[in-house]
């Protein structure tokens, strides 16, 4: 059983990774719609060539947040300018001139992360309420988001270009197992709930609401970086545990 839960693990190294980051930006103009009320692609390919990058922040923002590293990566491989990747407070400074606000992350999977970003009090300012004003084009490029998350940020956020390369739909999920095998799902799910018990995440979140069975909010992933796996991911993969249990991949 264990072995039916390796082979649908994916694992992103960092060419790959880089790869896929490159793609993100490219799907900026490839002329698809973004979002329900987000700008023309022809517009944000435009927006984007004077843009202000920034990280979306973390609820305990942290130096080491996959937005962070993103936005070097982006620097590197993408060649945006130093200059242009700034921290929140200058991201929201730029956005209230005008600016194009481009917002970089790893993994999108409930939305809520990003959302909060978008909704947080900064000292009495907002880059939803800026937005209201200023009307500025603001993107959200990730690599990898779930279905079920960018619908969120559409719906939340409707004038938001997400762009992302990689779409989870329900099928590409634990949960998704139960429709194309329910036998399967059932003989798996026991596997997950025996082995849970012996998992010690060292985030205290996990340990509510079977979170440490299927994943953050329960979505029930398969998949990881090289610099980094979603807590949304079945900690079966990356949870440190009882009895000397070492996880496929360690959580950073």
């Amino acid at each position: 059983m264990a072995a039916s839960l390796l082979e649908r693990f994916v694992f992103y190294d960092q060419k790959l990774t880089d790869i896929l980051l490159s793609a993100s930006f490219a799907s900026v103009a490839d002329g698809l719609s973004k979002g329900p009320s987000a700008p023309p692609s022809e517009i944000l390919h435009k927006e984007l060539m004077g843009a202000i990058f920034t990280p979306v922040r973390g609820e305990r923002p942290n130096p080491t947040d996959s937005g962070n590293f993103l936005c070097r990566r982006a620097r590197q491989v993408q060649g945006v300018s130093e200059s242009s990747i700034v921290e929140i407070d200058d991201a929201l400074k730029a956005a209230e001139a005008g600016s194009c606000i481009v917002f970089v992350d790893d993994f999108i999977g409930s939305g809520d992360q990003f959302l909060s970003t978008w909704e947080m009090d900064f000292g009495g300012r907002s880059f939803r309420d800026i937005q209201i004003r200023t009307k500025f084009t603001c993107i959200y490029v990730s690599l990898v988001g779930t279905e079920f998350g960018i619908d969120n940020i559409h719906r939340n956020a409707p004038t938001v270009a997400v762009c992302v390369t990689h779409k989870i739909d329900s099928r590409g999920t634990f949960h998704g197992i139960k429709t194309a095998n329910p036998a399967l799902h059932t003989q798996l799910d026991q596997l997950l709930r025996k082995y849970a018990p012996r998992l010690q995440p060292s985030e205290a979140y996990m340990l509510q609401d079977e979170y440490i069975v299927y994943g953050y909010k329960h979505r029930g992933l398969f998949f990881g970086f090289a610099h980094s796996i979603p807590d949304a991911t079945l900690p079966i993969f990356w949870c440190k545990g009882q009895d000397n249990w070492e996880p496929l991949i360690e959580r950073t």
